[in-house]
């Protein structure tokens, strides 16, 4: 009888970070940029994960740490391009920069 060791990895990369989703288990690890993502990790070094929200237009994503959605990652991919422009919103309404 066989029994297969492979699970469903996602990879994204930020700027200072790998982050390393381990989607059939719902846990994820992450790890300095600059190291070997394929060295073998502990059972500790992961966490459980309840939403992975990546946005492809701005490169963001959301790691939800809870079903609540109230403990939140947010980080960006590092190769999105970044932007000088955002919006500033003000008693006196939006501001442009």
């Amino acid at each position: 009888m066989a029994i297969t060791l492979f699970s469903s990895m996602e990879r994204i990369d930020s700027t200072h970070s790998i982050w390393l989703f381990d989607t059939e288990r719902m846990r994820f690890r992450r790890v300095p940029k600059g190291t070997d993502p394929d060295a073998p990790s502990l059972e500790s070094d992961w966490q459980p994960y309840f939403a992975l929200d990546v946005d492809p237009g701005s490169g963001a994503f959301t790691v939800a740490l809870n079903e609540d959605r109230t403990r939140l990652l947010r980080a960006w991919r590092d190769d999105s391009s970044p932007t000088n422009e955002f919006r500033l919103e003000t008693a006196e309404g939006p501001t442009e920069t």
